[in-house]
């Protein structure tokens, strides 16, 4: 068993966001191997994203551009008490990330989330287009994250759900260190601030095509996959150590199979999610259960039975 934030898991693997983001996308992921169901990121307004294409699978490594397509705050608003009833019904948590593009729409997709079990603040979203333009990533400005996360606490605090902010990577260790003192003392001030999430996709990678043509049409896109584990690993290291033990750590980047869920709990973690073997699997739910089993085979016998019968009879919404 694991627990997040208080919240009980069955094993630590979850979906990361942008792999779930309808009713009909919780009903497949309800029914697949993961221990909680993660949907968004979910923005005030409803997005199409990013035109043409956005995600690209290279030797390593993968890009995407998805620029937040997801039906809106208003959509959430409706469809939350069946998305709950849908993870209620398969034993698993719902958390619902969401992303603002100012601190009042932070506030607002807060107050829609919170019939949720944990609310995911998406404030290290790279590539993401708006009126022409090319938006700030909010992590990056340890006040403007402050104010955000004051924000969602007054509109979550009625409800009591727990929240937790998702990062970029840093490079910077200085800069990460500034956000991490920044979080302690929202950690002290705020009760239910609970976990951060790290990483989202490095911002701004490039690719030619063998014609010289970028790969996504966008042009720039975050950098996933196996070439982001390093980074996460060193980022999920650096957290643990800067904030107090009662605020977890989940590990995104590079999940790709057992012994990359095993090295993110080495380092600190308390779960990890994957969104590029999905999208590598075709879309198929089916890539968690094969994660799992793979983790499941370097647990001491002891531990193994839960997550292995997780493992076996997810049928990932085939």
């Amino acid at each position: 068993m694991a627990d997040l934030a208080g919240v009980p898991l069955e094993h630590p693997l979850m979906n990361a966001a942008g792999t779930c983001k309808t009713v009909d996308d919780v009903a497949r992921l309800a029914r697949s191997a993961v221990a909680a169901v993660v949907v968004g990121s979910i923005t005030a307004e409803p997005r199409a994203g990013n035109s043409g294409d956005v995600y690209w699978a290279g030797p390593g490594w993968s890009l995407n551009s998805l620029g937040l397509p997801n039906r809106g705050a208003g959509d959430l608003r409706r469809e939350l008490p069946r998305m709950v009833e849908l993870t209620r019904a398969a034993g698993k948590p719902l958390v619902v990330s969401v992303a603002g593009f100012s601190v009042d729409e932070y506030a607002r997709l807060a107050d829609a989330a919170a019939g949720a079990d944990l609310v995911e603040l998406n404030l290290g979203c790279p590539n993401v287009w708006d009126g022409g333009e090319q938006k700030r990533i909010a992590c990056f400005d340890p006040d403007q994250t402050e104010r955000v996360c004051r924000a969602a606490h007054a509109a979550l605090a009625p409800s009591g759900t727990p929240f937790g902010v998702k990062v970029s990577p840093f490079s910077d260790p200085a800069a990460l260190a500034a956000l991490g003192d920044r979080l302690v003392g929202l950690s002290s001030d705020l009760d239910t601030f609970r976990f951060v999430t790290a990483v989202n996709t490095f911002p701004n990678g490039f690719q030619l095509d063998a014609a010289g043509r970028p790969v996504v049409d966008v042009g720039f896109a975050g950098v996933s996959g196996a070439a982001l584990k390093p980074i996460g690993l060193g980022q999920v290291r650096q957290l643990r150590a800067l904030l107090p033990p009662t605020v977890d750590v989940v590990g995104v980047g590079g999940v790709a199979n057992g012994s990359d869920v095993h090295d993110y709990l080495a380092v600190g973690a308390v779960a990890v999610q994957s969104a590029t073997a999905f999208w590598n699997a075709g879309e198929d739910p089916r890539a968690y259960g094969e994660i799992l089993a793979g983790y499941v085979d370097l647990l001491d016998p002891a531990d193994t039975a839960n997550a292995a019968d997780t493992a076996l009879t997810a049928d990932g919404g085939a």
